[in-house]
């Protein structure tokens, strides 16, 4: 139901489709002003005469009841009449014509009413329409594609009677597309955040490989660049100390693990130190 604060001089007094004004409220409203406004009047030219202006009784005397009773009894009057007209009667007024659609008049209620049912049999239908094809889209992606159809059944099986929510959908499809880009990455940490633990393993594993194999493919460019050049490059292991010499001979195999204590070699260090030696 809309709330008034507007007191008296209220905005809504008519009908907010056909614009058929509300007549008793706009009279509640008018009365309460003027029987306000007479109050306050008699009031104020009441404090004049008892402060003995002349004046003040030769002109408003016939109008205005003057004594120094009339003050009281003009004051009462208003704390009485304002909460009576402001909260009783006008807003019992404006209540009956009052809907949850806002003020309108009975017949225009009825119209409202029927035009808030029609809007919500749309909405409904409009909302079954979404939930038929979405549920088509997920059955399609799961009978359709092979990896995906595995991860959804994956999922049905955790969560019985239940679809997958549309945002996780366009995760697995936005991870499938990841890793055709070779973005292994962001593809686990997708499939981290739907707990699809196997396969976010695989993606790792798969950004480790594209990894290694860049780092071999950059190693054997080296090797090649320091046999052309002729050089001869000391390397020692960070663990025991011993040292190799990277040359023409090398081979990628022998620069992995240190032949003396077994350590793994750092392959970005020594890959920064070739480099500055071909400088």
């Amino acid at each position: 139901m809309p709330s008034d604060t507007s007191g008296f001089f209220i905005s809504d007094g008519k009908c907010k489709r056909c614009g058929k004004p509300f007549y008793e409220v706009s009279v509640a409203t008018a009365i309460a002003a003027l029987m306000i406004g007479y109050l306050m009047i008699t009031f104020f030219f009441n404090l004049l005469y008892i402060s003995e202006e002349p004046w003040v009784k030769d002109i408003f005397g016939d109008y205005i009841p003057l004594g120094l009773e009339y003050i009281a009894l003009s004051v009462i009057l208003l704390i009485v009449m304002a909460p009576v007209m402001g909260a009783g009667i006008i807003p019992a007024l404006k209540k009956r014509h009052s809907s949850a659609y806002g003020y309108a008049c009975a017949e225009c209620q009825k119209v409202l009413a029927q035009e808030a049912q029609d809007a919500a049999i749309k909405q409904k239908q409009s909302e079954e329409a979404n939930a038929y094809a979405y549920m088509s889209r997920v059955e399609g992606l799961e009978n359709g594609d092979p990896w995906l159809g595995k991860l959804i059944r994956s999922w049905k099986q955790d969560n019985p009677n239940k679809l997958p929510e549309e945002s996780m959908i366009n995760d697995l499809v936005m991870a499938k597309n990841m890793e055709k880009a070779g973005n292994f990455e962001k593809a686990a940490v997708i499939m981290e955040k739907y707990r699809f633990w196997e396969e976010a393993g695989r993606m790792r594993r798969l950004d480790d490989q594209k990894v290694i194999k860049h780092i071999t493919v950059d190693m054997n460019e080296l090797i090649d660049q320091v046999g052309t050049k002729g050089l001869a490059i000391p390397y020692k292991c960070s663990s025991c100390g011993a040292s190799i010499t990277i040359d023409k001979d090398s081979k990628k195999e022998g620069l992995k693990f240190c032949s003396y204590c077994g350590t793994a070699y750092n392959i970005d260090d020594m890959t920064k130190m070739i480099q500055s030696a071909l400088e």
